[in-house]
């Protein structure tokens, strides 16, 4: 048999009614390659006009899958209320989102992050990456994709696999997604042409902005011969303000409190000790960060089929996403500066926590700045993603078919600057304070004598610039033969090769103005110096805090002080200077079946696939002699086992059954033979090395689904996973060392970090050192609730009415990164006109880092981020059959991003970006 199951339906989706229609489609199955009249004949059989149809024909494609897979054909992402591809993916069970500047960026599926899923593009791997504030992650150096750099308009489906079969590529433990862009040979015969055109509008920045796109496809009578070409633009502007504290701290011994000295003290006075001892904000401060985003994509395509037996397919893709980013900060510097606070009033509260604090901010007695601060950052980032692929699908025989596969994908970011201009006190800052007690995410927040509105007030004394960036290249080749040995069996095998490499680089420039050519002191804020933040509060429950404050004319300030001019070295960061390459070699058998057990359809999938890996890892390391750059190789076999089953025990209940041997490779941060270097954790400082001789993520996964299709275009499902996770990698325990003993020059700490600091002074600090291995073990388990119906037994327009929902539970004791609970779920309305629907998506808290393991906070000081929910509204009204109005409303509840500190939930972040409304048409002839 051809055990393809009708699933082309999905590649036929375009992007014309990607922009004209609204429907979803949940889907799971196993992906195979029918011909191409087989593909016609599908796509002719299946009429999908609505959104209601299409969930009809989701569980129809279902229930004949073999697999477990979701897919979102694209109607779907149309019809959502989504920003990107990472919005349209929450829908599916399972999926939970990371979010930047308001939009989704990365995934995790079945609890586990963007490092364990592989993202596959028009049939290969890709990996896109981007940047952000470091709040949010900074730069991409991981194998997780950053979904934010794609226009969805430019794909026709979203497909989500998340059992594995032996012919799927291995390299992933919790799901492969694969992107697919539009073909014209799914189109009918002519021309076809659609357009859209939305107007974005942010209630926060208070601007619109356009959003484009638009398809030309053609296809010849005989449908032998098609071509393609697709573009999406979108131009986005978006303010996230709120409040921030880095971390909070203890252990820092003020100058004085309440009057009574506590440096040099011995004995240390009492006040001086409660103050020390209790958990205070490092850098409490507000801030106003703005986007300008410009999102650009093309896809064109282009097929031919010379013979009834052969298709040849040639896709290209381009991306382009270039932004700027400017990140406004009002604060005193409290972290390695409490020497410089003298407290007046405080209070400890009955966790230890220092929720309010009043002094005066003074100077620093080394270097004369008093540390309250203004601060302006702006990014120059562009990400640029190509891919160009080849596919031939060749017919030898009615039993024989084969398809060879070759392709190319790129992706690069760009970060060239990265620039921070500082603004510090000009005088002694008397009647600061910061108060938690009546709102413990937006303390009231007071600058004492100062007027943070006058630009005498403040002197331009230091600077900051951190160039960087990091590329993915993926080239990849594979064949595969499949043969009918019977209408209920076929054998499949193929053999790929796929070489990725990866590289990062940054260099850290740092200083004084001081100490530039030209300038003798630190010069009063005046002139063209001055910028000014305004209007600031919008949205927060705020207070008296300050609306408005000097701020740095950044373009000003790199004029006068010429500091992107000054060049730096790979000594500044060595640890984000290193490349990994890796070759991977693999094969694989698999045969498809379907036969009679007791009355009942049983079919499946059983194989197995073989592949060796080689990586070659490249960083720098200290010596004797500096830094010097090592290259290591390493290689392993795996051999990944796979069995999938179906059981239908009757025309409304089946139930399906997968165990499989899955691998993931190693994070790219951890196989570097160099280290990184947190300068700013304070004594003991962290140096974590990387192991380029690890070997890969290994587990065995299970999966156990039940289905019953109560009634028309209905579904109650149920599905249980289990991950046995083999060789999780350990971080032993550290071992703490001076710092000249790691034989690192003093220029990887930045002058202005507190490890830089200590240095300059003199001082030979502490550094715990520590290097991650296999050996460890984990697991993963959880379960999948899916519940979808039409209202159609409800009397009146009510019957035109639907609900789809979905919940998922994981647990884990090892893993971190994932939500206990998380449900998205849509009530929709849809006549032959007229469609509306509200969509909601929750995610539970999680943690990001773990509790410190020893030392005097241990289980402590972990790191999380808190529960969300979202409502998006969309609505859509046909005019005729060819023009639709459209308006979508995002984030309607202004959602928080929330992010937080230690088992107490104290605030590391707290910013809203505010709600987006679209107005828009969609017109097709």
């Amino acid at each position: 048999m051809r055990v393809s199951t009708r699933v082309r339906i999905l590649a036929g989706a375009s992007l014309a009614s990607l922009m004209l229609s609204g429907s979803i489609a949940y889907a799971q199955e196993t992906i195979d390659e029918p011909s191409a009249d087989e593909t016609d004949q599908v796509l002719d059989s299946v009429v999908v006009t609505g959104f209601r149809d299409s969930l009809a024909e989701a569980l129809d494609l279902k229930k004949q899958s073999t697999g477990v897979v979701d897919a979102i054909v694209a109607e779907d992402i149309a019809a959502f209320p989504d920003l990107n591809l990472a919005e349209s993916l929450q829908r599916i069970p399972g999926i939970a989102i990371d979010r930047q500047a308001g939009e989704g960026r990365r995934i995790t599926v079945r609890g586990l992050s963007g490092d364990f899923t592989r993202v596959r593009i028009n049939g290969m791997d890709a990996l896109s990456t981007g940047g952000g504030s470091d709040a949010s992650g900074g730069t991409n150096r991981s194998r997780s994709f950053d979904f934010n750099t794609f226009a969805s308009e430019l794909f026709s489906q979203l497909v989500v696999r998340k059992s594995q079969s032996s012919s799927i590529e291995e390299g992933s433990l919790g799901a492969v997604v694969e992107l697919q862009t539009a073909r014209p040979l799914d189109y009918d015969d002519g021309w076809t042409f659609s357009a859209s055109a939305q107007a974005l509008y942010n209630d926060l920045v208070e601007e619109t902005s356009p959003r484009l796109a638009g398809l030309a496809s053609y296809k010849n009578d005989t449908g032998t011969f098609g071509a393609l070409v697709s573009a999406a633009f979108q131009d986005r502007t978006i303010r996230e303000e709120g409040f921030s504290s880095v971390r909070f701290d203890d252990q820092g011994t003020f100058r004085s409190v309440n009057g009574a000295g506590c440096i040099g003290a011995d004995p240390m006075p009492a006040a001086c000790e409660e103050v020390r001892n209790s958990y205070y904000a490092r850098i409490p401060r507000y801030g106003r960060l703005t986007y300008d985003q410009e999102r650009t994509g093309l896809t064109g395509a282009l097929q031919f089929r010379p013979t009834d037996r052969t298709t040849i397919t040639v896709e290209g893709l381009y991306s382009e996403l270039d932004a700027q980013r400017d990140e406004e900060f009002l604060q005193v510097f409290v972290r390695s500066n409490t020497d410089n606070i003298a407290v007046t009033d405080y209070n400890v509260n009955s966790d230890g926590v220092l929720d309010y604090l009043q002094g005066d901010v003074l100077a620093d007695t080394s270097n004369g700045i008093i540390p309250m601060r203004s601060e302006h950052r702006r990014d120059y980032y562009t990400t640029e993603f190509t891919q160009l692929t080849l596919e031939v699908e060749h017919d030898f025989s009615d039993t024989l078919r084969g398809s060879f596969f070759a392709g190319q994908s790129s992706s690069s970011f760009d970060n060239p600057v990265q620039a921070t201009v500082f603004f510090d006190a000009a005088n002694p800052v008397e009647g600061y304070s910061y108060d938690f007690r009546n709102d413990l995410n937006l303390p009231a927040i007071s600058y004492g004598n100062t007027d943070v509105t006058d630009p005498s007030q403040f002197l331009f004394t230091q600077f900051r610039n951190r160039p960087q960036g990091s590329d993915n290249d993926f080239e990849t080749v594979r064949a595969d033969l499949y043969y009918d040995f019977s209408p209920t069996m076929t054998l499949s095998g193929g053999l790929s090769f796929k070489k990725y490499d990866f590289s990062t680089r940054e260099i850290r420039i740092d200083g004084n103005v001081a100490d530039l050519d030209g300038f003798t002191e630190s010069p009063v804020v005046s002139g063209d110096l001055v910028g000014l933040v305004s209007g600031y509060g919008n949205g927060l429950d705020y207070g008296s805090n300050d609306t408005s404050w000097v701020s740095a004319n950044w373009d000003a300030a790199i004029d006068l002080s010429g500091i992107l001019d000054i060049t730096g070295d790979i000594g500044s960061r060595p640890q984000d200077n290193r490349s990994v390459e890796e070759e991977d070699l693999g094969g694989y058998v698999q045969l498809d079946f379907e036969t009679n057990l007791s009355g009942m359809n049983l079919r499946g999938d059983i194989g197995a696939r073989y592949v060796e890996t080689t990586t070659t890892a490249s960083g720098y390391v200290p010596g004797s002699g500096g830094l010097a750059l090592r290259t290591v190789e390493n290689s392993y076999t795996d051999f990944l086992p796979a069995l999938n089953l179906v059981l239908e025990a009757s025309d409304q209940i089946q139930f399906r059954a997968g165990v499989a041997k899955v691998m993931a490779r190693p994070s790219l941060g951890n196989l570097t033979p160099g280290g990184s270097l947190d300068t700013f954790s304070g004594e003991p400082y962290t140096f974590s090395i990387g192991n380029p001789e690890l070997d890969p993520y290994r587990a065995t996964a299970f999966d156990l689904s039940a289905e019953w299709y109560f009634a028309e275009e209905s579904l109650l499902a149920v599905s249980f996973f289990y991950k046995d996770v083999e060789s999780f990698f350990l971080t032993p325990a550290s071992n703490e060392v001076a710092f000249s003993s790691l034989g690192l020059p003093a220029s990887v700490a930045s002058s202005t970090s507190p490890l830089g600091e200590d240095l300059a002074n003199g001082l030979d600090p502490i550094v715990a050192v520590s290097q991650v291995a296999n050996g460890g073990e984990a697991s993963i388990q959880g379960l999948e609730l899916v519940y979808q119906q039409p209202f159609f037994f409800l009397p009146g327009l009510l019957q035109n009415a639907g609900f789809v929902g979905n919940l998922t539970y994981v647990d884990s004791d090892e893993i971190r990164n994932f939500s206990e609970i998380s449900h998205n779920m849509t009530l929709y309305y849809e006549t032959d006109r007229f469609s509306a629907r509200v969509s909601g998506a929750y995610r539970d808290e999680y943690q990001t880092r773990a509790p410190n393991s020893s030392g005097r906070t241990e289980g402590r000081e972990e790191r999380g981020v808190a529960s969300t929910y979202n409502v998006d509204l969309s609505m859509s009204y046909a005019l005729t059959d060819q023009l639709d109005l459209t308006f979508e409303g995002i984030n309607l509840t202004d959602e928080f991003e929330h992010q937080t500190f230690d088992q107490l939930n104290l605030p590391t972040l707290y910013h809203h970006t505010g709600r987006n409304f679209l107005l828009g048409a969609r017109y097709t002839f």
